[in-house]
């Protein structure tokens, strides 16, 4: 009967931690290779606390365990892990860890960034540095809410200071309208519609009192007829050819006595 080989405690160990690296790195969006060479056992669990917050995962292992784990590339050449190495799982939000990683690269000038892989490509240590400097999801969407919300904003703000404009405007324009539709005397401020109804008043009341009067001096005083102008009454020149005639008459007379 043959006995099956008997597989030791370290090596059953080591399958162990392959298996779940390689389910770390399927299960994660990106992964980040560092050197923590220089990091304090206390300063690498503070770096695992707060990347734990931001749903991301700091491990540390042996190169030969992460170059079996990752078996869809090939971590070798310019790609090949070399030093210490502690690697980065970024699970959800892929901003937000970096920036934590970038804070402690800040203050320590440590981990390294050797390289990363991110959608199935490698990316270079400067380009996650500069990926780090980029505002995190929240914050685009922050500024992409304001920036679709600034046009209707801009558009009833507008709309509505044009409406008070008009209010204003209308306003302004019945409080003047007396005063600028009924024009004023300058002797007495008063309004000139006013002033002549008042003189329409007083020609009503005196226009009998002036046909009386005129109608009183027209008449002839009393005891002389008057007769009434007809087609044979004599005119001025027939007067004025009569005249002479009466003159001598009266002459002869005169001297007959």
């Amino acid at each position: 009967m043959n006995e099956e080989p008997k597989i030791s405690k370290n090596r059953e160990k080591k399958v162990g931690i392959v298996s779940s690296l390689s389910e770390k790195y399927t299960k994660a969006k990106a992964v980040i290779f560092t050197n923590y060479q220089g990091l304090t056992h206390k300063q690498i669990e503070g770096l695992k606390k707060q990347l734990k917050k931001a749903d991301s995962e700091f491990v540390v292992a042996k190169n030969s365990l992460l170059t079996r784990a990752i078996t869809d590339k090939k971590l070798e050449g310019e790609h090949e892990l070399g030093g210490q190495t502690g690697t980065l799982f970024l699970y959800n939000d892929l901003l937000l860890p970096l920036k934590e990683l970038a804070k402690l690269i800040k203050e320590l000038n440590l981990p390294n960034v050797k390289f990363g892989i991110m959608e199935g490509d490698f990316v270079t240590g400067e380009q996650i540095l500069k990926l780090s400097t980029l505002p995190t999801r929240e914050v685009l969407l922050s500024q992409l809410v304001f920036t679709l919300k600034s046009p209707i904003s801009g558009l009833h703000k507008a709309l509505n200071w044009n409406l008070q404009k008009l209010v204003m405007t209308l306003n302004a324009v019945v409080q003047n309208k007396p005063a600028d539709s009924v024009p004023t005397s300058p002797a007495n401020k008063q309004p000139v519609i006013e002033q002549t109804e008042a003189v329409q008043e007083q020609a009503s009341v005196q226009t009998p009192v002036a046909e009386s009067l005129n109608s009183e001096s027209a008449k002839p005083p009393s005891g002389e007829p008057v007769e009434p102008e007809t087609i044979l009454s004599e005119t001025p020149q027939e007067l004025a050819a009569e005249k002479p005639e009466n003159q001598s008459n009266n002459e002869n007379k005169g001297g007959e006595n």
